[in-house]
């Protein structure tokens, strides 16, 4: 129930990830081990729910990449386009730069992209 004359927030009023989300999108990613059970109340967070969106997202786009679909990686303004050739079809991920940069910390992932990985 929303309060009288308080307005709703716009979700993509900052396309940016914050550093709470960032750093823990990293944790998730280098850190097997990260129990979700144990860090509960920060990943029940709308951030914390973010960074977990965006991990899954990753780690589904770092599977592809590993399983050596040929890709195309196209830059725009605000986003990244990442155009992979998998087996029913075409995947298309959009990214932003931060999140395709994030991504770059893969040495898997380094190695499919080659050269549009360098210029993360």
């Amino acid at each position: 129930m929303w309060a009288v004359g308080r307005r709703a927030a716009p979700l993509l009023a900052f396309p940016q990830m914050g550093d709470f989300v960032e750093k823990v999108v990293l944790r998730l990613r280098e850190e097997g081990g990260f129990s979700r059970n144990r860090h509960y109340l920060a990943l029940s967070s709308p951030e914390g729910r973010k960074a977990l969106r965006i991990h899954r997202h990753l780690r589904s786009l770092e599977r592809d990449l590993g399983g050596g679909c040929p890709v195309r990686v196209e830059r725009e303004a605000e986003r990244v386009c990442l155009r992979l050739r998998v087996r029913s079809g075409w995947r298309v991920a959009y990214l932003t730069p931060g999140e395709f940069r994030l991504l770059c910390t893969s040495p898997i992932v380094r190695a499919a992209l080659g050269e549009a990985a360098a210029s993360a």
